[in-house]
């Protein structure tokens, strides 16, 4: 994904939030109908809450183009009820005090009918007690932390919690014969679901855990002293629950230092962006996914070529299939429900949509569980395991 092209994507979001796409007129006015209208406008807006600067930025700004890719197949069929849907975009910088600051901003923008955010769970986190003091629906398109499970009834994801994400991976990498582990996290909510859910798994297949080491994630880029310990700490393979920046340049300065481990990660590695970072040293890590493109169900296939159609061929990530999940499912919620802010809560809690990247249902706590898939990078590229 070319970061030039990304950066266009932005800016046309931008110039959504106060322009209809097709006449350019400002928003205005009611929908007149029975279905409640969000600040008497006749256009429907929907939050974005989401990294566009920092080391994550260009996975915020894939999961935005999904999105954007989601409301611009609703305005081409007519919008809903003959309205127009923006995106109101907002960069919550992965920074936990920076979403809070959008969460409030954006609760209290009465035009403002549903949010699709944050990316990291430490956002997500921060900013759900304010979405749940407001009533109004956050749907996080990538957040993991189990802490998000009791974040609050307004509060949704898409994304499978880390109970399962990680256990998954570490399950992953015992049946692929491993007994000693290293595990590098995040120093953050994400990192700490990945390390405790890890350990849970590693614990009971009676394997044992020889090192862990966490990362500041944008602040770190000197990993030798966790190279050391890891060589030393006698580890036959590395679980990884660090973004793909950081986790790209670690695998290159263990290749440098001569230390050739498997590697085990989430989904979160699950991007081009990765193997970008890390070069040639991104082969043989092991990583999970709910989308992958070499899948030939019709709903995924559909999604690729859809997505190839309006992006000159390029080829989509699990961060543009979020985010298109994340826009359609919001969208789906407000055809039905209409664009009362517990409305669209009360419809998604019940609802059942059919994703690119696996069949949503929201249970009780707004978690969903889509099965996962395993994947190794094998000459640059992501190759589908056999199970």
């Amino acid at each position: 994904m070319k970061l030039k092209k990304m950066l266009s994507v932005l800016l046309v979001s931008a110039v959504l939030v106060s322009m209809t796409a097709c006449g350019g007129e400002t928003e205005s006015s009611s929908d007149g109908g029975e279905k409640a209208s969000a600040g008497g406008s006749d256009t429907i807006t929907i939050g974005a809450s989401l990294p566009m600067t920092g080391s994550v930025a260009l996975n915020g700004e894939m999961i935005l183009e999904g999105i954007q890719m989601a409301v611009d197949e609703c305005n081409e069929a007519g919008g809903i009820d003959g309205k127009e849907v923006v995106i109101d975009a907002q960069d919550d910088q992965a920074e936990p005090n920076q979403a809070a600051s959008v969460a409030n901003m954006m609760s209290a923008d009465e035009k403002i009918v549903a949010i699709i955010g944050s990316l990291k769970s430490s956002c997500t986190l921060a900013a759900a007690p304010i979405y749940e003091e407001a009533g109004v629906v956050a749907l996080s398109p990538d957040s993991s932390s189990p802490e998000v499970t009791n974040a609050g009834e307004y509060i949704f994801r898409i994304k499978n919690s880390d109970v399962v994400l990680a256990q998954t991976m570490a399950k992953g990498a015992i049946s692929d014969g491993h007994t000693k582990f290293a595990i590098l996290y995040e120093n953050n909510d994400y990192g700490a679901g990945v390390l405790e859910q890890s350990q849970i798994a590693i614990e009971e297949a009676g394997c044992e855990i020889v090192c862990t080491e966490s990362i500041l994630t944008g602040e770190q880029t000197d990993f030798s002293s966790i190279i050391s310990k890891i060589r030393e700490s006698g580890a036959d393979a590395i679980l990884m629950g660090v973004d793909y920046n950081e986790s790209g340049l670690v695998m290159k300065q263990m290749k440098d230092a001569g230390l050739d481990l498997p590697r085990y990660a989430t989904d979160g590695l699950f991007t081009d962006a990765f193997i970008e970072v890390g070069g040639e040293a991104a082969d043989g890590t092991t990583v999970l996914t709910s989308f992958i493109t070499s899948d030939q169900s019709e709903n995924v296939q559909n999604f690729i070529k859809k997505y190839q159609e309006k992006y000159n061929g390029e080829m989509p990530s699990i961060f543009q299939a979020e985010g298109y999940d994340c826009g359609k499912i919001v969208i789906e919620a407000i055809e039905n429900a209409g664009t009362d802010r517990k409305a669209i809560r009360d419809y998604m809690a019940t609802m059942s949509y059919q994703g690119v990247t696996g069949d949503c249902t929201f249970d009780e706590n707004g978690d969903v569980n889509i099965p996962l898939k395993r994947c190794i990078v094998e000459e640059g590229e992501f190759v589908l395991l056999e199970e």
